[in-house]
């Protein structure tokens, strides 16, 4: 929260900072930064690499921390903070730098940013946002974000400078990391200096002079607050032809088997090439190694996947307008025309004969089928769809295990989907029913009903408008439920956790269907 009252010094006493800290260091690479208490301070010119940064050290640094809490509460505020300085601050002017200290400890970690701008009032305008006027962009999510963080915010220097202060829960604030497992079965996240050497032997564009790579640091990404996406290594480029040195990150996707990981690196090269998709980019596959097959290096760095955004960004016109983005990237995505020789074997990506005998069969397997089956029968109309639904099948270029957890908002301000190994020719509904489900799993906990159906129906409609064989309502919710039990039966049949709240989602879009086509009938 922002608290203008609180000083540098007020600040670094809530951490228990000391003068013990030693001479500041100069790169967050180092190794001390991820458990020593120690001061960093260096300058940078560049916003983007500069968040990257902070971000996957600080995430190594708070590994205990949960995922949300350390999102929500030190890295929204900090990048606002940074976009603050870098766009208002210093006018986005490339020839001015913004400078950082850190102090961390084992209580926490304090963050003074700096511009080389005029200032600003900062009184008047906190006095402005709390009265709810409109000021500088975006209507003050800046602030808005700073604000019901529970890290502490305030500022020195006539604004020039906005002090950021993090304290996690005090068990979780002394760098001790649970165990989670780092690699895939079998197959051990290569050190930094294997990785380098690799890729300068293997990589054309890494073994000529005017590319070369100066160091690489790994960061595993993962415990609480790890993201899923799979271990970055940071390339430290040298600078050439006049240019200033410079930083790469690279997102290693890990697969239990050589098949899998060539089907992964196969579908994303033909996809990067082809779809140019805006709204929804495909990461570049930079490389799949001989000396480690298993193993897709990807230059991107993923941040939050689309739940985690979202939750953050909680209204219902953001969740709308987001649905209506993806449905547009889809459509671009079925319309390409992009041929894969590898075919995923997970069963959903091969619709048997009759869809309805699949979706029945999942149904009867799950635990109170007798009445998830009972509702879905009086959902659909089978003998409307089992004449039309054949007649309209057609096969384009699909994700094949579209999920939310597919879809990654980076660093960079982009979106970018991810996870290429069950890429096929096939249904396009299944993408589509893949998004839906867990926009309604979303929705059952952010939103209300309503919420769900405008957004779902923003996401179809943008959808339809851009391809030639548009899906209505009802086959939508055949590929949902389709989704939804096919889901449920990967795992054990006992529903707890996420699987519970699955669970409920699949009987919840067959009850939203009963009371749709009640308020329908009644229309007429």
């Amino acid at each position: 929260m922002i608290t203008l009252n609180q000083t540098r010094t007020g600040l670094l006493a809530e951490i228990e900072a000391t003068d013990r800290t030693g001479e500041p260091l100069r790169q967050l690479t180092d190794p001390r930064f991820a458990n020593e208490d120690v001061r960093v301070r260096f300058r940078s010119h560049a916003r983007e690499e500069l968040f990257s940064l902070l971000k996957l050290a600080l995430t190594e640094r708070f590994a205990a921390v949960p995922r949300q809490e350390l999102i929500r509460d030190l890295l929204v505020p900090l990048r606002n903070v940074l976009g603050n300085a870098f766009r208002h601050g210093n006018g986005s002017d490339p020839v001015k730098a913004v400078s950082v200290e850190l102090v961390l400890t084992r209580m926490g970690a304090f963050i003074a940013i700096t511009d080389e701008g005029a200032g600003f009032d900062v009184a008047s305008t906190f006095r402005r946002f709390q009265a709810g006027e409109i000021f500088f962009a975006n209507q003050g999510d800046g602030f808005r974000n700073l604000h019901r963080a529970a890290s502490l915010v305030s500022y020195e220097h006539g604004g020039r400078t906005a002090l950021l202060c993090f304290r996690p829960t005090p068990e979780r604030a002394e760098g001790k990391r649970p165990f989670f497992p780092q690699s895939t079965p079998g197959l051990e996240i290569p050190n930094a200096g294997w990785l380098q050497n690799q890729l300068t032997a293997e990589v054309p564009e890494f073994s000529r002079d005017r590319v070369r790579i100066e160091s690489c640091q790994l960061y595993a990404a993962s415990g609480h607050a790890g993201d899923h996406c799979g271990p970055r290594y940071v390339l430290r480029m040298a600078g050439c032809d006049g240019r200033p040195a410079g930083t790469r990150v690279l997102t290693a996707s890990m697969h239990a088997s050589d098949m899998a990981a060539e089907a992964d690196f196969e579908a994303a090269t033909r996809l990067h090439a082809a779809t140019g998709l805006k709204g929804l980019r495909i990461p570049r596959p930079l490389a799949r190694l001989a000396a480690a097959p298993r193993l897709v290096l990807y230059e991107f760095d993923p941040w939050m996947n689309l739940r985690e955004y979202l939750t953050l960004h909680s209204s219902p016109d953001e969740l709308r307008h987001c649905a209506a983005r993806m449905g547009r990237a889809l459509a671009r995505l079925h319309r390409s025309q992009v041929a894969f020789r590898s075919a995923a074997p997970e069963p959903i990506n091969g619709l048997p004969p009759t869809v309805f005998s699949r979706v029945e069969t999942n149904l009867e397997l799950l635990a109170g089928g007798c009445e998830l089956l009972d509702r879905f029968r009086r959902s659909v109309h089978p003998g409307w769809m089992r004449g039309s639904w054949e007649s309209q099948r057609i096969e384009t270029p699909v994700h094949g295990d579209l999920s939310w957890d597919c879809i990654h908002f980076g660093g960079d301000g982009r979106f970018y989907l991810y996870r290429f190994a069950t890429c096929q020719r096939s249904d396009p509904g299944l993408d589509l029913g893949g998004f839906v489900a867990d926009l309604r799993c979303f929705t059952l906990c952010c939103h209300d009903a309503e919420t769900y159906r405008m957004s779902r129906d923003a996401f179809l409609g943008s959808y339809n408008s851009r391809v030639e064989h548009p899906v209505d309502q009802d086959q939508l919710l055949l590929y949902t439920v389709l989704v939804l039990s096919e889901r449920l039966r990967r795992f054990d049949r006992q529903a707890t956790g996420d699987l519970a709240h699955q669970f409920h989602a699949l009987e919840t879009v067959m009850r939203d269907r009963d009371w749709e086509t009640t308020a329908r009938e009644v229309t007429l």
